[in-house]
């Protein structure tokens, strides 16, 4: 009941593009974009590693992480902390990490009336953006892509829609509701963002996609599930898992002992591990 009241809440709520942390992490930089579909400035918070300046000649690989429901661009700073740790203690490589903004109900999908545009927000305008100004390697084998709750559906969703795009996904605690599922928790914004019409949100959720390119997902990404076993989503994610291991589609799944729906405890639990994950998979460009 406090989800649907918080939800309710923030749907009475004018969709705030432009969120700009307080204080913003070391090596973290607020940017925003011009959303062509949408006509507003969005915003994304940037880490580029410590030898991004001093590299001229060098392209960095990038993770995409995605906000939960009800969040923005600046929820979970604290990962870029662990990131950031992480290359300086050499356990990965350096590279560049981007916060995403895609509406805070959005669900990573294109609303049917253009006004919440989830998914043309990150696949076909912020990533353009980045690679065009910054030295990232703009192809699959550099860019990974992650998320937490909602936004761990996100990334699974992208993964398995667009498997050309990432060489590899974590969902964390993945929000995997079924249309059936997500009408009855969320009715508002089912309506919003479905127009109220279950068969449209299967044909177009991360259910659908992994069924749909299961061949692609066995040879092109590397899949990654976690949450806790305590987690309010667990029930789903073990139907994911089920669902990719009849596909026989290669991936891990972890739970984790004790751990509920926290994004700062999964994240100082498996962050960094995470991150070496997506590092096995990521191009790494030396340089001239």
């Amino acid at each position: 009941m406090r989800l649907l009241a918080t939800v309710a809440l923030l749907l009475a709520v004018p969709e705030n593009w432009n969120n700009p942390p307080k204080t913003p992490p070391a090596g973290v930089e607020h940017k925003t974009f011009m959303s062509a579909s949408m006509k507003v400035e969005v915003g994304y918070n940037i880490y580029l590693p410590p030898d991004y300046v001093a590299s001229p000649d060098k392209r960095y690989p990038v993770i995409y992480y995605l906000h939960g429901r009800g969040g923005n661009e600046s929820s979970n700073l604290a990962a870029f902390g662990l990131l950031d740790g992480a290359i300086k203690e050499k356990k990965v490589p350096s590279i560049i990490y981007v916060h995403a903004m895609a509406g805070r109900n959005s669900g990573y999908v294109d609303a049917p009336d253009g006004s919440v545009m989830g998914e043309t927000a990150v696949i076909k305008e912020l990533i353009p953006h980045v690679d065009k100004a910054y030295r990232t390697i703009a192809k699959k084998e550099g860019r990974a892509v992650e998320g937490f709750s909602k936004g761990g559906q996100g990334a699974l969703l992208f993964a398995f829609k667009y498997p050309e795009m990432f060489c590899s996904v974590i969902g964390y605690a993945a929000g995997l509701a079924t249309g059936a599922e997500l009408q009855k928790e969320l009715p508002a914004v089912f309506k919003q963002m479905h127009n109220d019409d279950v068969a449209q949100f299967d044909s177009t959720s991360a259910w659908f996609f992994a069924k749909k390119n299961e061949e692609k997902l066995k040879k092109e990404i590397a899949i990654s599930i976690v949450l806790g076993d305590k987690d309010t989503h667990l029930e789903r994610n073990r139907r994911m898992h089920k669902l990719l291991e009849d596909l026989k589609v290669p991936h891990e799944y972890r739970e984790l002992a004790g751990f509920d729906h926290n994004t700062g405890k999964v994240y100082k639990e498996a962050g960094v591990s995470g991150f070496e994950f997506h590092a096995k998979h990521l191009k790494v460009d030396g340089g001239k």
